[in-house]
């Protein structure tokens, strides 16, 4: 209509006659039909329609404004009828909406229309949203700069926006929910993509209950750059391009202030070469492994029987809710305090949602084993040649060694090179020659809890939970 009204305007001096097909699509309501009548009377222009016939008479306005109406309400009727349809759809379990992304609506010769994963988007947006869980993206700037590099959804660029949506949308841990429509959280028939544990992991970090913890200087081209301290000052170094003659070419440099070295460039070529060397030369021996592997698998198999306590503890409660559900439920059918009764609903379905994922947690928990030994095979592996994981394409594949090998950041002597490496434990425990069997286990306890940490970003959430 606004295209029409500036139509209009442009030619002010001609009359103009507008025909609509019907009256009822004049307008979307009487308030704004009575309004459009009078800003098309004061542009000069007539109206017509094959179904009725507008009249300037006082009955002709009355009938006129009754059909206006009568079609408002015919459409809200309509409207509430589909809300009404769509709402108890949700009620029972279903979505009732325009699949989201990853997800198909299907027809199943049970549940009717019902979503159904779509793949490849199903998988890529499972390793998108496990991994800003267990904190390989550190930010959703990660997730998007992820999805992208996948082509999710077939898009050239994924927004900012949209990956807050997928973070946030709990129809990917297997509910659903509608606020709008008072529609509280439950379960829902379809399959999910994560699991409720990963999606409350998500939501704790996005609100802060969980510390993140990233860098500005994250770049691939110098994954050095950060950990490697200058000799003279002992403060980390930069890197950056320089342009020369020939072209740019990448260096490290300090960049501490007063510092002797500032400025005076290192050709990364050969300061990357370097550690890469001190990489090859760790060469665990292979008996001190096997040793190694049958102390952690005698420790773990101990420590696993602390699943069965998570597990009760879990059920314990989700018992208490239970309970306090029952109680609350027992208020309203004993008041008639219409304040009262709404305060002990919002009680209750707060409690609901907690239920539903208590419930789901022992259901992870009784429902998936602890391969530990495949976790800790893919740790060895790491373990015995770091070198070959560093030489992957992925920056957090080298964040990862620098992580694991090293106990801090090495210092480097322009012209003569790395300094002592001080390496992390279980490249330690792996150097020695003897230990007595005492100083081993304890040893080998902390590579255990190591071994968890990695085990809990690439094995099931069971396992994260025994750690």
């Amino acid at each position: 209509m606004s295209a029409l009204l500036g139509f209009l305007d442009k030619d002010p001096a001609t009359n103009y006659f507008v025909v609509f097909d019907d009256l009822k699509r004049f307008a979307r309501d009487t308030v704004f039909h009575l309004k459009l009548r009078r800003e098309l009377d004061a542009r000069g222009a007539k109206v017509g329609c094959p179904n009725f016939t507008f009249e300037e008479t006082p009955e002709g306005q009355f009938i006129e404004t009754i059909i206006a109406a009568q079609g408002e309400l015919e459409r809200k009727q309509n409207q509430r009828q589909v809300i009404q349809k769509h709402k108890a759809r949700l009620e029972k379990g279903y979505w009732a909406f325009v699949a989201p992304p990853a997800y198909r609506m299907m027809k199943d010769s049970i549940h009717g229309q019902i979503l159904k994963r779509f793949e490849p988007e199903a998988s890529i947006l499972k390793e998108a949203l496990e991994g800003f869980a267990t904190g390989r993206f550190e930010n959703q700037i990660d997730v998007q700069k992820f999805l992208q590099s996948k082509k999710f959804r077939n898009l050239k660029t994924v927004t900012l926006d949209s990956v807050k949506k997928l973070l946030t949308r709990s129809v990917y841990a297997g509910y659903v929910e509608y606020e709008e429509w008072k529609v509280g959280r439950r379960i829902g028939h379809h399959e999910p993509i994560i699991d409720s544990i990963t999606f409350q992991e998500i939501q704790d970090k996005l609100n802060g209950k969980v510390k993140i913890l990233s860098r500005k200087d994250n770049n691939i081209e110098f994954p050095l750059r950060g950990f490697v301290l200058c000799y003279q000052c002992l403060k980390p170094m930069t890197a950056s391009w320089t342009t020369g003659r020939n072209g740019k070419h990448p260096y490290y440099h300090c960049k501490t202030k007063d510092c002797v070295m500032r400025g005076k460039t290192i050709k990364r070529k050969d300061l990357e070469e370097e550690f890469e060397a001190i990489l090859r030369s760790i060469k665990p021996k292979e008996k001190t492994l096997n040793l190694t592997k049958e102390i952690l698998l005698d420790v773990w198999n101990k420590r696993i029987i602390g699943v069965d306590d998570i597990r009760k503890s879990h059920e314990n409660a989700l018992d208490e809710v239970r309970a306090k559900m029952r109680m609350f439920l027992d208020r309203i059918g004993k008041t008639e305090n219409e304040a009262m009764i709404k305060t002990y609903e919002k009680e209750i379905e707060k409690l609901t949602n907690e239920e539903l994922v208590l419930e789901n947690q022992v259901k992870v928990i009784r429902g998936r084993s602890v391969d530990f030994g495949t976790a800790l095979d893919r740790t060895f592996t790491f373990l015995k040649n770091p070198y070959l994981y560093w030489k992957k394409d992925d920056l957090a594949s080298k964040h990862l060694v620098l992580k694991l090998v090293f106990t801090d950041r090495i210092v480097y002597e322009r012209g003569k090179g790395f300094g002592t490496a001080k390496l992390a434990l279980p490249l330690r425990v792996f150097e020695l020659n003897q230990l007595d069997n005492s100083s081993l286990v304890v040893s080998l306890y902390h590579l255990l809890e190591l071994i968890s940490k990695i085990n809990s970003k690439n094995s099931s959430r069971a396992e994260r939970v025994v750690t």
